[in-house]
């Protein structure tokens, strides 16, 4: 028995540890998918959808996004697309993919390979919004960009939205590599200027698609991503995305061995083998591990008359993939003199196609070594670097989705006279904060009218549970009913309680509540003597937030409220009177410099006294909540309110039963209480 303790010590050990990837619990981020139903569900909320998706589209608790809109009362899912490989991800590369009505579901399922790739009218006129839920590999051939990038023009020609629920590129997005594709030598696997390795997510990838296409778009990024980030670190099972790519590995060796289309150079083995009839292994893997590439080494192996090399990748995060395909191109030349395949007037190579220039070709045979050819293409790669640098989402923070990322475009005025059109507006990319590799989701508007209130469709009401002046210890008795209930909020952020609490800020945000200012002083003297003092003090607050977090707040509360009279009392005489208030100047500049400011239409009465019970603060609610479509509850969160925290539950409950679901209030999405 002793003898086989070791073994059975072994076995329970090998059972505690989780395969890699393979549990949700384990996940660094929340995908595309799970950030739009946590947080901004309303987006799509009564539309018809069409979804291009496949057997990749699954959330961080491995449900698929179909699922996820079938069970889903509020939206009407219409259609379904397939990329290349189909719905299940099991058709043979460069098979048509069919299209066919869906035996389960009922709906039309369209392929989008083939013949054809590009979406028609005919597939489109039944829906409101194309999502997009695709895993892509990061490099510039695989097709699932190409489709994108497709349907984002066909979108565009037939009027319809697209959202993208982003995900992770698995080679992470600090190695960008390869030459970049010319206009001559544009295809189905390099539809735009990119190089073999891009370095984007498919988020990033449609944004910076969309700077020549112009649909309305509508990005959903993850949440906890970093721009460094391989897919190993994700917590994240792999989907296989195609036949061929079943594996991380097989994914990190696809550019590093499959470049060398209609060469006699191949690979093997679902991507970790390269080699070619008659090429001598040992010197291959010689010639290959004296390049000194990171991350790699190159173990000699022959597959019948085939010589070549097995590759071993043993630091997925310094493995460049791409110029490893290019040395393993000009080390196999070196070695045998084969042909390479050149284009023509009346039709470009497959060759010149994955490379997106005949220029690799020919420098191939004229022997030129592959640190020359990596140098011919170092100028454009850093034009293409610093081109992209405005469409990235994700920096060295993990990201935090405050808001959407949308490129809405605005509609042309009619023009008078036809032979002077409008010169035509380019939409403007998210800009990004390279310090805190954040998104600027907060430049302001241009000054413009107001939206009116949209009025809560007849079926629905809706409640924006808000909490001010925090944080504070309180905070987190919130958060954790909040939580319990699955109830998401806005809590309006003093500044000058951010310093300490800054876990308790960045708690708010991961649980997808929406967090505004609230000045920094909440100091009436200070706030309300003038205007100036005002948006300095208000700009100061917005900072300590956005040290916090990474993002500044959009949406503002006026402390005492936008209908204040104690701002009378501390206004400068010599600047203001009762006829021309200091707040009236406040509102009207606010409005001037694009703040969206929240007023309230509940309170809960915690603001009048600290001695208040919660059934007192539960009575205050249930009489003013009567029978409005829309609510915004005011509550305030300090370490006097906790009679707050207790009533919580109890008010939640009492909503839900009145028929109130709960939203977090949004800059671009106007509620009952904006401030006129």
């Amino acid at each position: 028995m002793n003898k086989f303790l070791p073994f059975l010590i072994l076995a329970l050990i090998l059972t505690l540890i989780p395969p890699v990837g393979s549990s949700a619990n384990t996940t660094a981020i929340q995908l595309g998918s799970d950030v739009l139903f946590n947080q901004f569900h309303y987006l799509i909320e009564g539309k018809k959808v069409g979804l291009i998706t496949n057997q990749t589209g699954q959330n961080s608790q491995m449900v698929s996004t179909i699922d996820m809109l079938r069970r889903d009362r509020s939206v009407h899912l219409a259609a379904l697309y397939a990329p290349e490989h189909g719905l299940d991800g099991k058709t043979v590369a460069g098979k048509q993919v069919t299209s066919f009505v869906h035996p389960v579901y009922a709906i039309p399922v369209y392929g989008l390979s083939g013949s054809t790739r590009k979406p028609t009218p005919e597939m489109l006129k039944d829906i409101d919004i194309l999502l997009v839920d695709l895993q892509d590999i990061g490099s510039r051939t695989y097709t699932y960009i190409s489709t994108l990038q497709y349907a984002m023009t066909a979108a565009k020609e037939q009027g319809k939205e697209v959202m993208v629920l982003d995900r992770p590129n698995p080679l992470g997005g600090t190695i960008v590599e390869g030459p970049v594709a010319e206009l001559p030598y544009r295809s189905f696997i390099g539809v735009d200027t990119l190089p073999l390795a891009h370095g984007m997510t498919i988020g990033e990838l449609a944004l910076y698609f969309n700077r020549t296409i112009g649909v309305d778009l509508t990005v959903i990024p993850m949440q906890g991503y970093t721009r460094s980030l391989i897919y190993q670190q994700t917590g994240l099972a792999w989907i296989p995305s195609s036949p061929h790519l079943p594996n991380l590995t097989s994914v990190f060796g696809y550019m590093a061995t499959g470049l060398g289309e209609g060469t006699p150079l191949r690979q093997g083995d679902h991507f970790t083998w390269i080699g070619a009839e008659g090429l001598d292994s040992h010197k291959y893997a010689d010639l290959l591990n004296g390049s000194l590439l990171p991350g790699v080494i190159f173990i000699p192996e022959t597959k019948g008359t085939a010589g070549g090399v097995r590759l071993q990748i043993n630091d997925p995060h310094q493995f460049n993939p791409t110029k490893t395909g290019i040395y393993a191109l000009a080390y196999a030349k070196q070695l045998q003199s084969f042909p390479i395949p050149k284009s023509t007037s009346m039709q470009i190579s497959m060759f010149d196609k994955v490379m997106g220039t005949n220029k690799i070709g020919l420098l191939l045979e004229q022997g030129k070594s592959p640190q020359e050819i990596v140098s011919s293409y170092e100028a454009d790669l850093k034009k293409f670097v610093e081109l992209r640098q405005k469409y990235l989402i994700y920096g060295d923070e993990p990201f935090i989705p405050m808001q959407p990322l949308q490129q809405k475009q605005p509609k042309q005025p009619e023009q008078p006279k036809p032979s002077k059109p409008a010169k035509p507006e380019t939409p403007t990319p998210p800009q990004t904060d390279k310090q805190k590799g954040t998104t600027n989701q907060t430049k302001k508007p241009e000054p413009a009218t107001k939206p009116i209130p949209q009025t809560p469709k007849s079926s629905e009401k809706i409640a924006y549970l808000t909490f001010d002046d925090g944080p504070s210890p309180v905070t987190p008795r919130i958060l954790d009913t909040l939580k319990t209930h699955q109830v998401k909020a806005t809590f309006f952020i003093v500044g000058r309680e951010v310093a300490g609490h800054e876990a308790i800020l960045k708690r708010i945000v991961a649980e997808g509540h929406a967090v505004g200012g609230h000045s920094y002083s909440h100091n009436y003297q200070l706030l309300y003597k003038n205007m100036d003092g005002f948006f300095a003090d208000v700009e100061k607050g917005s900072q300590m937030i956005e040290k916090a977090i990474g993002v500044k707040p959009t949406v503002f509360r006026y402390p005492g409220g936008s209908t204040n009279t104690v701002s009378l009392k501390y206004q400068d005489p010599t600047r203001y009177n009762k006829q021309q208030t200091v707040m009236h100047a406040i509102k009207e500049e606010a409005k001037q410099r694009g703040y969206t400011f929240i007023d309230w239409n509940v309170t809960n009465g915690d603001a009048r006294s600290n001695k208040y019970t919660a059934a007192q603060a539960l009575a205050n609610v249930k009489q003013q909540v009567k029978s409005q479509k829309e609510i915004v509850v005011l509550m305030h969160d300090s370490s006097t309110k906790s009679p707050t925290a207790e009533a919580l539950p109890q008010i939640i409950s009492y909503l839900k039963e009145k028929g109130y679901r709960f939203e977090v209030i949004q800059a671009d999405r106007p509620t009952v209480s904006n401030v006129k």
